[in-house]
């Protein structure tokens, strides 16, 4: 038990022993500050690639100290401008404009153009992330500006990230203008590496602007790039549009979309557009079993097909519309179809051949204009050896002329050679002499020489005895290391089973997780319906209650349940069953408030400043009865003596609380109200909710009634 205890412990700690190896491997080399700065700073980017943040931040801050130790401005702005990327990518947006700040500095004693570029997209994709999107633009322009000098094409990045920008401030005009301007870039470049991605955010955007005539030319242009690369690859694309694109829509809200797609296709004569839609329309059906349906559709795309001579597109019509009468049991109409089906195939067949012939002919052609080209090169050389044989032929003939006038002078010069050769004979006799002297010399240096070696030989034999010793040590060594192998592998097998073991705890887990989640979703749902049934007896409870006091107070407790009532709504509604959405639940509470009280719009405008946020139910709760007490106030009282009101509803996030202010342009509070004295059961309900929140409470006139509160304690979903 305390084995596997142990082992577990241990798991999370080798990928770091192993850093902590690496680093102090780097540390003791003699490599210089620079280069071990350099060093590890590329361990920290292949652990960025593999996501394995933990990692490069280890990396990233012992690699800091060499790269300061250094003084290389480029490489300390190389590893702030890391961390502001790393911590962009974990999601702490705040952290990273702080390391780009202080990379500034370093950036400005450097000409690095990827540094530069991705300091200015960093900082710019942090503070859009924040919804700081004055700043965020400055760093966006100054990125343009800065690729137009060195590297235009990068822009299709900027360009991209200031239309998200645009498109979440809800601004379409000005986001589709950035969107078209990286479209423009990333088309017209050869290969269109990017123009994928450009297509599907532009893609995206249309959806979300509801633009479905845009949407079906980028839909189809899209379709064209996927195929050409699918044959230039050989492999489906590694994304597809309508799967990004629809994430975040309901089935319906799909179909209905791809219904107006095919109509403005149609509308516009773009065939190829209309039958694209036309597909992911029987999908839909088919994945339904609403196979008739899918099958008029099939049946109107064999049409168009047919109208634009696409032998391919009506072969796969026919086909779907096969699968889709085989699925409906109507087997006598499948049958006539596939004959169709068998004609369209081999006239398929017969245009891939004539295709495959021509491209093997066209292949053939250029294979044998090639090897021309290389016959007349080797031609050509050829003709160059050959004249370079020539030459050569010359210049042995010249030589010949010039060898038979040196033996001539040879002849002359014989007779002085064998005088002196006599004379030579006699130097010879001398040398004899001297020549066995120095025999006899060097018969005395073998017999040392042998001497020598009988020395060298004990001493070769005593170094024999030491290799022999070093065999032995070493042998010992080696089965030492395979028994400390097998244990590792022993090891290794411990720690594998108890990771599969650990992973199908986990999906018990997870199971159990899932049901839970669906069981509060229907407690929710329960709660909600129970609730909606309390507020409906309680308005059917004031219907018949003659005190008009009276029938007010149970008329405000309705809306005071309605309220809590929409919560739980939002709650089993959402995917998220801990979170309120605010601007959708104040939304709907406003409408529902100005339903009970009977007003109507050109009687009392309301406006509202909400942020998008997410809270828990514990905030939520007592926020909505406070929403709830402040607008039935001025429901009822504000706007008596006039027949034009207003009623503004805000909630902010700032950076210490959260902002929320309900006032109106009426009669106001009366003079001298009191908020911590004040007897009304309203005013105690905000006092209490307001003390629960930690909350500020100000209620003052200021052409109307005003009512704020700066709450402190909340949590976000």
């Amino acid at each position: 038990m305390n084995c596997r205890r142990l082992l577990i412990f241990l798991l999370p700690v080798l990928p770091l022993t192993a850093a902590t190896q690496d680093f102090d491997a780097i540390k003791g080399s003699s490599l210089s500050s620079l280069q071990k700065a350099d060093t590890i700073f590329s361990f920290a980017r292949k652990s960025f690639r593999k996501g394995r943040f933990d990692s490069v931040d280890y990396w990233l801050n012992k690699g800091q100290a060499f790269a300061k130790e250094s003084g290389n401005p480029e490489t300390q702005a190389r590893y702030y401008v890391e961390k502001g990327n790393m911590y962009y990518m974990l999601g702490r947006f705040k952290e990273g404009t702080e390391q780009i700040h202080i990379a500034k500095p370093f950036l400005s004693n450097t000409e690095s153009y990827d540094l530069h570029n991705s300091a200015m997209l960093i900082a710019g994709n942090c503070f859009s992330s924040l919804m700081l999107n004055d700043s965020a633009l400055y760093y966006f322009h100054q990125c343009e500006t800065y690729n137009n000098i060195k590297f235009p094409y990068r822009n299709w990045l900027v360009y991209s990230a200031i239309g998200e920008l645009f498109n979440h401030a809800d601004d379409p005009k000005q986001a589709e203008q950035y969107f078209q301007k990286a479209y423009n870039i990333t088309k017209n470049k050869e290969g269109k590496p990017d123009h994928g991605f450009v297509l599907t955010q532009f893609a995206n955007f249309y959806v979300s602007w509801n633009r479905a005539e845009e949407f079906g030319k980028l839909l189809a242009e899209y379709n064209d790039l996927m195929a050409e690369r699918k044959k230039a690859n050989g492999s489906e694309p590694s994304h597809n549009l309508l799967y990004i694109t629809w994430t975040k829509n309901n089935p319906e809200e799909r179909m209905a979309f791809m219904i107006k797609v095919r109509e403005t296709s149609l509308a516009g004569g773009n065939y190829q557009q209309a039958i694209l839609a036309n597909g992911y329309i029987i999908n839909y059906y088919e994945k339904n079993k609403q196979f008739a349906e899918a099958i008029k559709y099939a049946e109107e795309n064999e049409r168009l097909s047919e109208s634009s001579g696409s032998v391919y597109n009506m072969y796969l019509s026919i086909g779907l519309k096969y699968s889709l009468l085989k699925k409906l049991g109507r087997d006598k109409e499948a049958v006539a179809v596939v004959d169709r089906l068998i004609a369209l195939k081999d006239s398929i067949v017969s245009l891939q051949r004539r295709e495959q012939v021509n491209f093997l002919e066209a292949k053939f052609q250029n294979d044998k204009k090639e090897k021309e080209i290389v016959l007349l090169n080797t031609n050509n050389e050829l003709a160059r050896k050959e004249i370079a044989l020539l030459n050569s032929q010359k210049e042995l003939d010249i030589k010949t002329i010039a060898l038979l006038n040196s033996q001539k002078k040879l002849s002359d010069f014989e007779l002085l050679r064998q005088i002196e050769m006599q004379q030579s004979l006699a130097r010879e006799n001398l040398l004899m002499d001297s020549a066995i002297n120095n025999e006899k010399a060097y018969n005395l240096s073998i017999t040392r020489e042998k001497e020598k070696e009988a020395a060298l030989s004990a001493s070769l034999g005593r170094e024999n005895v030491l290799r022999s010793n070093e065999l032995v040590k070493e042998r010992k060594l080696r089965n030492v290391l395979i028994s400390g192998a097998a244990l590792l592998l022993i090891a290794g097998g411990i720690i594998l089973l108890q990771y599969r073991r650990q992973r199908s705890k986990n999906a018990v887990i997870q199971k159990q997780s899932d049901d839970l989640q669906v069981l509060m979703k229907e407690i929710h749902h329960r709660v909600k319906n129970n609730l909606q049934v309390i507020s409906s007896l309680l308005d059917l409870q004031s219907m018949t209650i003659a005190d008009d006091q009276a029938s007010e107070a149970v008329k405000e407790g309705k809306n005071r349940v309605q309220s809590m009532a929409l919560i739980h709504q939002n709650l089993y509604s959402e995917g998220n069953i801990k979170g309120i959405r605010t601007k959708e639940y104040i939304n709907n509470l406003l409408q529902s408030l100005c339903q009970s009280y009977n007003v109507t719009n050109d009687r009392v405008k309301v406006k509202t400043d909400i942020d998008d946020l997410k809270l828990d139910v514990d905030t939520m709760i007592p926020l909505g009865l406070v929403l709830n007490e402040l607008v039935s106030n001025s429901l009822k009282y504000a706007f008596r003596q006039r027949s034009d009101g207003e009623l503004s509803v805000v909630l902010k996030k700032q950076p210490e609380h959260l902002l929320l202010r309900v006032s109106d342009n009426g009669t106001g509070y009366p003079g001298g109200v009191n908020i911590r004295e004040g007897k009304s059961f309203g005013m105690k309900m905000i006092r209490a909710f307001a003390q629960k929140l930690r909350a500020k409470l100000n209620i003052y006139n200021n052409d109307g009634a005003v009512t704020e509160m700066l709450i402190t304690k909340y949590n976000m979903a």
